[in-house]
């Protein structure tokens, strides 16, 4: 028999076969969000970071300074870190903290001149349990030229101060298979897990592809003292990936979603765009290896290292997510949850029986959109796969349409009736996309 998982107010995006026990005309899709110009006030950086925070959301970017005329290598002291702010996550304005007056960098510069910091600084929300409001908002930056990675904290996401003067995370590449650090250096707490997640650049993978851009992942449990790398299984071959762009998905948290920059130095420096997943952290799921998201018919958007997604997700109202484009103003939008379906193949009708699952107790939703002329139902079986009385397909009527929470019933019972305990679900659906599945308590 089976294993079964503990499903109790979890929600699964369908992603992969994960839940999936046996099916019959059924095929993954993965969906292109709508490419949109962005809305007021947003400016093109580098290493964007989006942050939610209890007044909306903050947005950090990496500038250059238009009269600095040195050298613009990696750390330069030209650069500064901006900040945006926005009520909703679409409108965008610039505070004037005027920190560095008679300068020719903008009114809303954070910080300027100091070359550990403006490179690659990359901020979060601590969402841990028993984090201090002190150290609410927390950040990382730094390069092989300052010797290492340092961390800050701040309590409001602009006033920021240093933890120590020494490295949290020393520069070391006879460990990393050559340079690290020089990018977007990701990192939150992992409500999963249990600890902070950092996914780190460097140059090697776990299955030893060295010399291949790349990053791998390290934990901690208090911020401070970090494991050694895990180098994972992600790149293809001779493939080199810039960044991972995870981050926790904000209505299923024990998902983490990237789009990760693929760099190709042999075509100009061309750079697109990859899915990436992990469930709870554990390894990278790559469902569709190619790019997502491609340069476009822009010319510029060709040009070297010119396609970086913004670190953060937008959660724009109940029926989409905002993703946006780091170096340009451009905003893409997904459906809640549509990064990838499970689907009947063409006109045809397709089924699935999911693995044995647990619940306490609690209801049942459903992400899914049908044509016209399509529909999907399903059944509620026992752990041998046998319609549970009242629950099977002839007490349910079809349902075609489209919502992002959709509550069956059965001739006027709903899942919520069900006592606690092993299950499965048998669902059929023809010209139909399902997203996520989820079991509220």
């Amino acid at each position: 028999m089976e294993k079964f998982f503990d499903v109790t107010g979890k929600r699964e995006l369908f992603i992969d076969d994960f839940l999936i026990s046996s099916s019959r005309g059924i095929e993954f899709k993965a969906h292109l969000p709508i490419e949109l110009p962005c809305h007021q006030g947003k400016e093109n950086g580098d290493y964007v970071t989006i942050m939610k925070t209890p007044e909306g959301y903050n947005l950090y970017y990496r500038g250059v300074d238009s009269e600095y005329k040195g050298s613009r290598y990696n750390n330069h002291p030209g650069e500064f870190v901006g900040l945006l702010q926005s009520k909703d996550g679409l409108n965008w304005t610039a505070p004037e903290l005027d920190r560095y007056p008679g300068k020719t960098v903008p009114r809303n510069t954070l910080f300027y001149g100091d070359e550990v910091i403006t490179h690659n600084f990359v901020p979060f929300c601590d969402t841990h349990p028993e984090c201090t409001e002190k150290e609410r908002y927390k950040a990382v930056a730094g390069v092989r030229e300052t010797k290492g990675l340092f961390a800050y904290y701040s309590a409001d996401g602009v006033n920021w101060h240093k933890y120590s003067d020494a490295p949290v995370l020393p520069y070391t590449p006879e460990k990393t298979g050559g340079h690290m650090l020089d990018s977007q250096n990701v990192l939150f707490y992992s409500e999963a897990e249990q600890c902070y997640v950092m996914y780190m650049r460097v140059w090697k993978t776990a299955d030893g592809l060295t010399k291949v851009r790349s990053f791998a992942k390290l934990t901690s449990r208090d911020f401070r003292s970090w494991s050694e790398p895990e180098f994972l299984v992600v790149n293809r071959k001779q493939e080199h990936l810039y960044v991972s762009g995870l981050a926790p998905y904000p209505r299923a948290p024990r998902f983490y979603v990237g789009a990760a920059t693929r760099y190709f130095g042999n075509r100009g420096s061309a750079t697109d765009m990859t899915m990436l997943f992990s469930r709870e952290g554990q390894g990278i799921l790559r469902p569709f290896p190619g790019a997502w998201i491609t340069p476009g018919l822009e010319e510029e958007r060709w040009l070297n290292r010119m396609n970086y997604m913004a670190w953060g997700i937008v959660q724009a109202g109940e029926n989409e997510i905002l993703m946006y484009h780091g170096k340009k103003k451009l905003m893409y939008k997904f459906r809640t949850d549509g990064f990838v379906s499970i689907r009947s193949k063409g006109e045809r009708c397709g089924s699935f029986m999911t693995r044995p699952l647990f619940r306490k107790g609690g209801g049942l939703e459903l992400n899914a959109a049908t044509s016209a002329g399509g529909y999907i139902r399903l059944e509620v079986c026992d752990e041998k796969g046998n319609p549970v009385s009242g629950f099977s397909f002839k007490e349910m009527k079809p349902f075609w349409g489209d919502k992002i929470c959709w509550e069956p019933e059965w001739q006027g019972k709903k899942f919520s009736d069900l006592p606690a305990g092993i299950f499965r679900l048998r669902i059929k659906m023809k010209e139909c996309d399902l997203y996520s599945i989820c079991f509220p308590q």
